[in-house]
């Protein structure tokens, strides 16, 4: 099984939620990191991270690595995708949400251009969570409060050791 390098300075539980049921995970705060051969990036960035310019950091890693990660995963905030509104997006994200969003909307375009197997998971803001989630294609909307730490992790989870969603941006929201 590949090992899993989680990129993190998140204070919440979701890195360690993800290395409990992984059997070989690392965590670091920043990109200075070595990556080994076969590895898989999984970078937990926060809805207000510079990830406009952490993204750069990002790029500089895979170039100067001997071996370039087997796939790179990103969370990312839901609306990249024509997936919210505006209200909406204001409502989750605060009156700087438009600006995360292009934010994230450029990270994404900068792992895309790394032309390596990537996965985008969009994610509704952490909080309670439903029951239950579903994960939904671009474009689709996405609706609801939020998501659960355990949930996301579990798809989070799921993305990282399959191929499932190779090359995709995925929404994760509640079932109604």
């Amino acid at each position: 099984m590949a090992r899993i390098v989680i990129i993190s300075r998140r204070h919440d539980k979701l890195a360690r939620l993800i290395m409990e049921n992984s059997y070989a995970a690392v965590a670091a705060n920043s990109f200075d990191v070595d990556l080994e051969a076969g590895d898989i990036l999984c970078w937990l960035p926060q809805a207000g991270d510079p990830v406009d310019d952490e993204v750069q950091q990002l790029a500089a890693l895979v170039d100067r690595s001997l071996f370039p990660p087997q796939k790179i995963v990103m969370l990312s905030i839901a609306g990249i995708a024509d997936d919210a509104d505006e209200t909406q997006l204001k409502q989750w994200y605060g009156k700087h949400a438009l600006q995360a969003v292009w934010a994230h909307q450029y990270a994404v375009k900068m792992i895309d251009e790394l032309e390596l197997p990537y996965v985008v998971v969009r994610a509704l803001p952490l909080g309670a969570g439903a029951p239950e989630i579903k994960i939904t294609d671009e474009g689709q909307p996405l609706t609801g409060e939020n998501v659960s730490e355990q949930q996301l992790a579990q798809v989070l989870q799921t993305v990282l050791t399959t191929s499932k969603f190779d090359n995709h941006s995925i929404g994760v929201m509640p079932c109604k």
